[in-house]
Parts: structure tokens; sequence; C-alpha cells
């Protein structure tokens, strides 16, 4: 263990948990207990950071939690360190979005599969913002998309939303931004997965006008309170050969937090916890503040991008926007959705 303020040197050690839960957590146990790791990060994705909390908890060591989203994953008396805006508030901005935009507009429909925490608290989430703008929010679940597409196209034929939000995998979304082409026209997508660079190289033209929530944007020009710019932050992370995609920016970020509670705290847990919760910063990634029960992340602010001929734009909240969004989305005329794009 190194006191607060010394200089030691940094041995990076990483496993591969090859999305299994239990990988995770016996990844997270050979770090903690035969590498003696001081600082774990933890997985991507939520139920790979729910099987490493308690092998951390037992322990009585804090897992920086870059790569979890659930609400639920902050618990009081826990000591997992939120990165991230939680899942209940991914769509908020799409709510307000299109009630900005259309007073006429009144219902939404929200899409998950069964059984996945992500998923119904996303629907939490877009519920009470739903409700607070005076929309009727219709939670459609799957348990499959693949086999279940016919039916859930049918419930969306029948619903006819104004919005369609999903917070679902990558290959489920752009099976479903595939299939609302050929059929349903809500006036406006959102899918988890149109935050990502590789949406346009699964659907090409035809991502114009989806919408996607992201914990952060390249050319957002926040103003870091320590660390790097964020055109540096984004040199750094294209070096490593990733893609400028916010799950890259969020670990980056999550290890500036980390540092800096180690050069004020030292190596200590419960001292890292409390520096941890009393700090209230801005990195490359934004504003980090945490609920000091819980550890969730409560400062960061979810940005709305749209894909724009082929550029992906902020266009929600207006403070940050780089073009006003594309309201109502674009329609793809004739067979197969595939040719030309024409406005309703």
């Amino acid at each position: 263990m190194h006191g607060a303020g010394a200089r030691a040197p940094v041995r990076l050690v990483y496993c591969d948990d090859a999305s299994s839960p239990a990988r995770a957590a016996a990844n997270a146990e050979r770090l903690l207990d035969a590498d003696a790791v001081e600082v774990l990060m933890g997985p991507y994705a939520g139920d790979l950071t729910r099987a490493v909390l308690p092998v951390a908890r037992r322990r009585g060591r804090i897992v920086w939690n870059h790569g979890g989203a659930s609400d639920d994953l902050h618990v009081k008396g826990g000591r997992a360190v939120g990165i991230l805006t939680p899942v209940t508030g991914y769509f908020g901005g799409l709510i307000e979005l299109a009630r900005s935009l259309d007073s006429d507009a009144a219902r939404v429909a929200l899409l998950h599969r069964r059984g996945s925490s992500f998923g119904r608290q996303a629907a939490l989430g877009v519920g009470a913002a739903a409700s607070d703008a005076m929309f009727v929010t219709d939670v459609v679940t799957y348990s499959s998309l693949g086999s279940d597409l016919p039916s859930v196209m049918a419930t969306l034929e029948r619903q006819s939303p104004d919005l369609v939000i999903s917070a679902g995998s990558f290959d489920d979304e752009v099976l479903l931004a595939r299939a609302l082409l050929e059929s349903v026209r809500p006036k406006a997508v959102g899918l988890a997965a149109a935050a990502m660079q590789e949406f346009p190289h699964a659907l090409g033209t035809h991502a114009e006008g989806f919408l996607g929530p992201s914990q952060r944007e390249p050319r957002l020009a926040y103003h870091p309170d320590f660390g790097p710019g964020p055109d540096e932050a984004t040199k750094g992370i294209r070096a490593q050969g990733a893609p400028p995609d916010y799950p890259a920016a969020q670990a980056y970020a999550a290890c500036l937090i980390a540092q800096r509670c180690l050069e004020e705290a030292g190596a200590d847990d419960e001292s890292l916890w409390r520096a941890a919760c009393a700090l209230d910063c801005g990195t490359f990634f934004g504003r980090f503040h945490i609920d000091p029960a819980t550890g969730l992340q409560v400062g960061h602010e979810m940005v709305l991008v749209q894909w724009r001929r082929g550029r992906k734009l902020v266009v929600w909240p207006p403070p940050m926007s780089k073009a006003r969004p594309l309201y109502p989305r674009p329609q793809w005329t004739g067979a197969g959705g595939s040719a030309n794009l024409t406005k309703d």
C-alpha cells in the first residue's frame, strides 16, 4: 500500500470474462486474491458487474463501476463507484425532445427482453418521464427477438406508438430497426445501439434519423478539472485501437477518477470510498458526482444523438446540441424499405 500523494509504478492486470458472469466472478477472485490488485475496475455489462460485486463486498473492496448502468447495482452500504448515468436516465431526453416538438404525440412503446434487469429499469425510467410529459407507455417484452419479431411487430402495429424505444442488445436492435423500416412508422425511434459507430455499418443509409442515448460524444467540449481534454482523450482511445464510442471513454474516465482518489487518499479502500463520495468534478467525460449512500452516479448527463447522412450528431439537450433534431423521423418507401427517403 502507498500513502496519499505518493507516486508508485502501475501494473495493469486484466482477464477475459468471455461475457460469462461465472467467469467474471472467478476473475475477480483471482485478481483480488492471487494478483493482490489494489484497484479493481469492473467488467463491461450489468450482469457481469452484478456477479463481481459480491466477490468484492466479501473482501471489503471497492468496484470502480464503468460498465454496468443498472440502477440496482448500487445499494446502500455497497462499495461500487458509479461512473455512468444509470439506465433509468437513458431515454428521458427523447421524451423531452418529442414533447417539445410535438404536442400531439401521445404514445410510447418500450421494448426489452424478458428477465433483463437493464430493460426493466429502462422501462421504469421511460414510464416516469413519459407520465410527466403526458404520454401513455406500453411495455412490450420478448423472450428472443429473432423468434418473437412477428408478434412484436404485430403488437406495435396495433398500438401505433408515436415513439418506439428499445433497451436491448446491439444485434436485437439492428433487427428491430430493419423491421421498423418495413412496417411500423413511429415519429421517432430511440435505440441504445444507435449511439455506437457500428450502427450505420449494420444499417447503411437506413440509419438516417435513428436516435440513441450516449454517455459521451467526442465533440462535446467539456472543460475538465484534471486529466486530458476531450480531443486528447479521443486521441488516446484511438491510439489503443478502440473506437471513441462511450464504452471506451467511460473506462478511461473511471481510471482517471480512481487515480484522483488514490492521489488524495492512498490505497486504503475505506479512505478511497470517502474520497470518491466527496468528489464533485469534471473530466473529459463530463461531471462526476455520486450519491454517498449508494455510489450511484447523479452528476453525469446523457446526450441524445441522431444519425444524419452518415454522421452522428448531438441533438439534445439544447445547450449541448450540434444540430436541430430531425423530427418526425424520415421514412423509407418502396419494396423492402430500400427506395427513396421521404418525409411524412
